[in-house]
């Protein structure tokens, strides 16, 4: 039979066809050791119903000291608390090396350590308690802390807890947490992007200061969702994201949705720019700018559904030096929650 140039052509494609693997494929047929040291080397066992939390350890230390990250292969890992010294990175297969705490404070977690790195985990908090004012991972002074492309579930407190950090927590999925999503205190130069945060009974995003101060903290292209405010309270639960005393922080590009309060509540937090955010169903104020802040700027966002859209307001302690403009406000609520004083306004744009 004559070879036609379209047989030619259909043959060729089906041979290419056979022959690719996709990317994600690709990565989880590789060796471990192309990403990294190989846990297994230290008596790790995948899918063991055995706690690992000393092996493991013994892993992270040794790997951290030889500067090597430590890549775990797929499989389940039993885990306690486990510490993450200088340098401390550890690799995994997307969706499919994950780590099941078994109890302690925190499942990982680092003072004072720099270059710390995890990607590409799943980290199980079992919906065990936390105790006050922790993450199922907790970093406390450090320099370069990157959390990248992992899920964090079930936690008993915060997902991520941080105090005086440096780095970048980004392309994470954050859900069905008993506290807040992403706590930071006293950044010292932070990005949290590309997340996305599910139900959580606090708050999504926390940018706090102990005092106020700059903080410049960037908070972009996060999805959050289904935020509750569990302990209850007037507004310092059920927001999306929540800036407090923290000057100079940008919340741009943000898609809020199911809010109990609000989207964005900036409190006394100076040079807050709030700009093009999505944003639908918060019960409350949608954007805040109040109290002892200088200058705010809320700009081209868009509110669908809210019990009111803009509030530049409380200026009883220092608060002035605002401009809100280019906002799309609609589909007003005409109260607000439960919780708020009686007199507070509904139905109002801005």
């Amino acid at each position: 039979m004559p070879l036609h140039r379209r047989h030619f052509i259909g043959l060729t494609a089906t041979g290419a066809g056979a022959l690719a693997i996709s990317p994600l494929a690709a990565k989880a047929a590789q060796p471990m050791s192309a990403l990294g040291r190989d846990a297994t080397q230290y008596g790790l066992r995948p899918g063991s119903t055995d706690d690992q939390t000393k092996s493991l350890q013994r892993a992270i230390d040794e790997a951290a000291h030889a500067q090597v990250p430590l890549a775990l292969p797929p499989g389940v890992y039993r885990v306690g608390m486990l510490r993450l010294p200088n340098g401390a990175q550890l690799v995994g297969v997307r969706g499919a090396t994950r780590l099941v705490f078994t109890g302690g404070a925190s499942m990982l977690t680092s003072e004072g350590a720099d270059g710390i790195g995890l990607n590409n985990l799943v980290l199980d908090g079992g919906n065990i308690p936390l105790p006050t004012r922790r993450g199922l991972v907790h970093c406390l002074s450090g320099r370069d802390i990157r959390i990248n492309d992992c899920e964090i579930a079930g936690s008993g407190g915060n997902a991520i807890w941080l105090e005086s950090v440096a780095g970048d927590v980004s392309g994470n999925i954050i859900r069905k947490v008993a506290v807040t999503a992403i706590t930071s205190f006293d950044a010292k130069g932070l990005s949290v992007t590309r997340n996305t945060i599910q139900d959580t009974s606090d708050n999504g995003i926390e940018i706090l200061r102990t005092s106020i101060g700059d903080d410049g903290t960037l908070v972009a292209d996060n999805r959050i969702e289904d935020i509750k405010a569990g302990p209850g309270g007037s507004g310092q639960y059920g927001n999306a994201i929540n800036a407090f005393r923290a000057g100079n922080v940008i919340v741009r590009g943000n898609r809020i949705r199911n809010c109990d309060y609000s989207a964005v509540r900036g409190n006394s937090a100076s040079n807050i720019q709030i700009t093009g955010n999505s944003i639908t169903d918060v019960r409350e104020v949608a954007l805040y700018s109040e109290f002892a802040f200088e200058g705010a700027v809320i700009a081209n966002n868009t509110v669908d559904g809210a019990a009111l859209g803009v509030s530049v307001c409380n200026f009883n302690e220092g608060g002035r030096l605002a401009v809100v403009q280019g906002n799309i406000i609609r589909n007003l609520l005409a109260k607000r929650p439960i919780g708020t004083a009686p007199d507070d306004d509904g139905g109002i744009g801005i």
